[in-house]
């Protein structure tokens, strides 16, 4: 796993969220692959407020996947097997992700062990990214 950093958030709120991480229950599996939209708000001194977690999967279709509903079969076979592909969705750092219900659902297939059977993956990136909000000509 590569650890890709693109973070301007202020060391002292990522400490702030380590508490978080620290709890002692066991975090739950997150299985739904959102596709990651960044969004990032800056504060008035140009400090970060909102940052964005997302993680890049690279995987490979093995073998033939069943789309969760008819019409999306054929878009679904078009998808390119045997080679490298990858999506980015977000991530929660406070659960488990699993990388391959997140790609099943990501591609609109099936959750089921066939379909986990057909996906490897072969690497994940991991970003925390923030960008700066566009301000109005002459402020």
């Amino acid at each position: 796993m590569k650890l890709m950093k693109y973070s301007v958030i202020p060391w002292f709120t990522a400490a702030a969220l380590v508490p978080v991480l620290a709890q002692a229950d066991v975090p739950p599996v997150d299985r739904v692959g959102v596709p990651a939209v960044v969004v990032c708000k800056l504060g008035p001194q140009g400090d970060p407020i909102h940052a964005v977690h997302m993680d890049k999967i690279i995987f490979r279709i093995t073998g033939e996947l069943d789309a969760v509903l008819d019409q999306d079969q054929a878009a679904l076979n078009a998808v390119p097997k045997n080679s490298k592909l990858d999506i980015k969705v977000l991530d929660r750092p406070t659960t488990v992700a699993d990388l391959k219900g997140k790609v099943l659902t990501f591609l609109r297939a099936t959750n089921s062990p066939a379909n986990r059977a057909a996906i490897v993956i072969d690497d994940v990136d991991y970003a925390v990214v923030c960008t700066e909000v566009p301000q109005p000509a002459g402020d």
